[in-house]
């Protein structure tokens, strides 16, 4: 990867890190967040409230699609350091989250867009 894009994906992780962090402010911290998108990964490494150990988060295969009026962040895969978690992603996730699909609010689908 070059080192432009190194540089990039690296300014992207702290934007996302610092939005995502304000979005889960009421059950933890991220604590690293690494977009690489070359491989269209992103790492996560969550501290929630009353944990230890902080919980490691794998979203495989990522990318911003859009329906109509809609914009969505897809993914092929989530994995989590917790079984119990992955267990819980693989059978309840689907119920909550359509085609592994994530829809984005409007007023954040475009810069999001360009940014990913």
């Amino acid at each position: 990867m070059s080192i432009i894009k190194k540089k990039k994906d690296k300014i992207i992780s702290k934007v996302l890190q610092s939005f995502a962090n304000f979005a889960i402010n009421d059950y933890g911290k991220i604590i690293d967040f690494v977009v690489d998108s070359k491989d269209k990964t992103i790492f996560l490494k969550v501290l929630l409230k009353g944990e230890k150990e902080a919980l490691k988060i794998t979203v495989s295969n990522y990318g911003i699609v859009s329906e109509g009026k809609n914009t969505y962040f897809k993914f092929n895969s989530i994995r989590t350091s917790r079984e119990w978690i992955n267990i819980l992603c693989n059978k309840k996730l689907s119920d909550i989250v359509r085609e592994n699909k994530i829809q984005i609010p409007g007023y954040i689908a475009a810069p999001i867009n360009i940014i990913l």
